[in-house]
């Protein structure tokens, strides 16, 4: 058996982990929506200083980011 032959097969046997994300985009989609969510009530209610507005476009950003992903991830999850 040439080494060559030797390295494609030991490689074949490597566990691929799965992130949290590609495990559980329901819970994931859930989390993005409700920091969507706090996002804009930070925004809507209440007095508004700075510190809240950087907050609330924090939560904005990464629960919209957070919502689009497990989006892709659950539509692939649905397909297999």
């Amino acid at each position: 058996m040439s080494a060559k032959k030797y390295k494609r097969k030991a490689g074949s046997h490597r566990k691929h982990s799965r992130s949290l994300l590609s495990r559980y985009p329901g819970v994931c989609l859930v989390i993005g929506v409700s920091l969507m969510i706090v996002g804009i009530l930070l925004l809507t209610v209440g007095y508004v200083t700075e510190a809240r507005i950087g907050l609330s476009m924090l939560a904005l950003f990464f629960g919209g980011g957070l919502t689009l992903f497990a989006n892709s991830f659950r539509s692939k999850k649905l397909n297999s």
